[in-house]
């Protein structure tokens, strides 16, 4: 009889240490990272370069505003016939999307690559046009491209056709930056690699991933 008491116990225990390995290894695969599909984070955390900017309702701003907050960052031109108004309706959309958490601490911010034109009054009739919280800057032509080189980001003019030096076009990067709390260049989005998918549910899940992981480690 207590041999086979021993042996029930025996059994007991090894099924309990079977359990309690795999609810370990499950929760070990529940908190480990998800992988990112669309976005891509830099290896090397820069800071962003200086530079003094008037948001569109003419205050100034500097670099040490992006600190404290998480921000994603397009740069577009005001008068850009498509992927600026798409991708700012885009933007829209994630921003709304997002959980309370992320989104209280997240701001968008669309920075000019055309100063010469975006002046605050246009900034200020085009950016709250697609979301009253998002932040449009504009700056000097040379802190301009103090920044996007800083970030990782060609323009350039392009003439018309018209002969009308006042109607060329900017050729720019369409890709999403996003900056960390401590104003780091931390991660980039290009929409090119949605691929046909819902560019902005790979954008609000992978965001939410990614703030999660930072958060765990």
């Amino acid at each position: 009889m207590f041999k086979k008491t021993q042996a029930h116990v025996l059994v007991y225990l090894l099924v309990a240490l079977v359990a309690l390995g795999l609810g370990f290894a499950g929760y070990k695969a529940f908190m480990a990272p998800k992988p990112l599909q669309l976005i891509n984070t830099f290896p090397k955390l820069n800071p962003l370069a200086p530079f003094n900017a008037q948001n569109h309702r003419a205050e100034s701003v500097t670099e040490k505003d992006f600190i404290g907050h998480w921000s994603i960052v397009f740069f577009g031109f005001t008068t850009c016939p498509d992927i600026c108004p798409t991708t700012m309706m885009d933007m829209n959309q994630v921003q709304k999307g997002l959980d309370q958490k992320f989104q209280q601490d997240t701001q968008f911010v669309f920075i000019s690559v055309d100063p010469e034109r975006d002046t605050v009054e246009k900034l200020a009739s085009y950016v709250p046009a697609f979301n009253p919280e998002f932040i449009g800057l504009t700056m000097d032509l040379k802190q301009t491209r103090a920044v996007t080189k800083n970030l990782g980001v060609a323009f350039m003019k392009t003439p018309s056709h018209d002969g009308n030096p006042d109607n060329y076009l900017v050729d720019h990067t369409a890709r999403w930056f996003i900056v960390d709390p401590l104003g780091r260049r931390f991660a980039l989005i290009n929409p090119a690699d949605a691929l046909g998918k819902d560019l902005v549910q790979l954008v609000i899940d992978d965001y939410q991933n990614l703030r999660q992981q930072a958060r765990l480690n």
